[in-house]
């Protein structure tokens, strides 16, 4: 028959005498080696106190090390819950080991069984079927405080376990909750953002998948739009990534969800829906807002009124589009030139037979002649009809450095009494240049405006 040895307590990790002194498990008789089974001594006082001392440091130590974690996982109910269930089964493994051998110190029950439970390994393992109620049935305590440390554990698995599911039931659906009620913060990168709402939004939707490679841009629709709405738009374009954050687009918290910090584009609706005639001014906070939460963002703002431009220029946009401005045109042209205004409207519709598009110079063509260039698409069967330059801003004191003479001064102050002549004037982030001349040499800001077949979308 074999005899199992006794696992030495006060040779064990702290934090596990510590666990057991909790239970009131002490070194026995049969821990000792051989040689050193003697007849007990009086207790002195002086080891007495010491040995109270260390426990209650250890005891110490354990508390704050599970506080510690307890703390983090405090505003995460399934990260306590996973916590909780972690510290029980290693607990619970360590306690049923030396139970076993404190309970049958020679490897044998009271049954005449021998331990099965020979190890903190096989400790562990069992605590792990057990506490998750698979119960393969492998490894069984043998000896009767074992066997109430295994029901006990499987009382707490049960619980524990229910616990966890439910709160990962409870986060899935919240998490679902909050998509469908546009209270989610977007983390994507590069997405477009479409602010306010109007019956023009889906023309603009449905522009964006045309001239998006693939037809599946990433759009975030920030508004107060109402979820029978809401749903229908998702259930149209359910085959983009179409999201949606519920709030005031001229707040910084409504635009912060929607990942405007990470946002590549934004486009200002006029938003009809909360402020009928007041729409101009929310799109001028809008894109004031927009523009100090990401400097890079590229920002393009409809209006209802043409005499709001210049105060919408000074806020930062980018690029402005009228509402309604081109009615005049397609209108006269249909009297006066037959035909000029369907050509328009081809090149301007993103599902014509041919279309206007932006695209990037590749390097290889910047620094060369417009005449080059020109050349150069022609034999892609591109036809280049001009150029989208962007303005960099450049200060004064930019231009002019930290100086302090008095003649840096006078400059300055000359320059800002000339301001409404000369710094006050308007100027557009954007210039559109319509055939620039054949030696203009194309630069690091400039743009190609083509006429090109439509991209193709799957």
């Amino acid at each position: 028959m074999r005899v199992a040895q006794s696992p030495p307590l006060t040779q064990g990790p702290s934090w596990v005498r510590g666990f057991l002194g909790l239970f009131g498990l002490g070194k026995t008789a049969a821990d000792a080696p051989a040689d050193e089974k003697k007849p007990a001594a009086p207790p002195v006082p002086g080891v007495v106190a010491r040995t109270v001392q260390q426990s209650r440091e250890t005891l110490s130590g354990i508390g704050e090390s599970v506080a510690s974690v307890w703390n983090l996982a405090n505003d995460n109910r399934l990260a306590r819950y996973v916590m909780m269930i972690v510290l029980f089964t290693v607990g619970l493994g360590v306690l049923v080991y030396y139970i076993e051998h404190w309970a049958a110190p020679t490897g044998t029950s009271l049954e005449g069984e021998s331990i099965q439970i020979t190890n903190l390994e096989r400790g562990l393992w069992w605590s792990i079927v057990t506490m998750t109620t698979v119960g393969y049935g492998d490894l069984v305590p043998k000896t009767t405080p074992g066997r109430i440390i295994g029901f006990l554990t499987m009382l707490s698995g049960m619980g524990l376990t229910s616990l966890v599911t439910a709160a990962f039931s409870s986060l899935l659906v919240a998490q679902a909750l909050a998509a469908s009620s546009g209270l989610e913060a977007i983390t994507s990168v590069g997405h477009t953002l479409i602010t306010g709402w109007n019956d023009r939004v889906e023309a603009v939707i449905q522009g964006l998948i045309a001239s998006t490679p693939g037809g599946k841009p990433e759009i975030v629709l920030v508004n107060l739009l109402d979820q029978e709405k809401l749903a229908e738009l998702k259930y149209k374009y359910r085959r983009i990534n179409l999201r949606f954050v519920r709030g005031d687009s001229t707040s910084e918290q409504a635009l912060e969800r929607a990942g405007v910090a990470k946002a590549s584009n934004c486009i200002v609706m006029a938003d009809t829906l909360v402020a009928p005639g007041g729409e101009d001014l929310r799109s001028t906070v809008i894109v004031l807002t927009a523009s100090k939460m990401n400097s890079d963002l590229k920002i393009t703002a409809e209006l209802m009124i043409s005499d709001n431009e210049a105060d919408i220029r000074r806020v930062g946009v980018d690029d402005i589009v009228l509402a309604g401005q081109d009615a005049g045109f397609f209108m006269s042209a249909g009297a006066l030139a037959p035909g000029l205004g369907n050509a328009a409207r081809e090149m301007l519709r993103a599902s014509g037979e041919a279309e206007l598009r932006r695209i990037d110079f590749p390097r290889n063509l910047r620094g060369l002649t417009y005449q080059e260039v020109f050349q150069a698409y022609r034999q892609q069967n591109i036809l280049l009809v001009g150029l989208i330059s962007e303005r960099i801003n450049v200060s004064l004191d930019d231009l002019m450095g930290a100086g302090t003479g008095w003649v840096t001064g006078l400059i300055r102050r000359l320059m800002a009494e000339a301001s409404s002549e000369i710094l006050g004037q308007d100027q557009e982030k954007i210039q559109v240049l319509w055939d620039p001349g054949d030696e203009y040499i194309i630069g690091s800001t400039d743009a190609a405006l083509i006429i090109a077949q439509p991209l193709t979308v799957t």
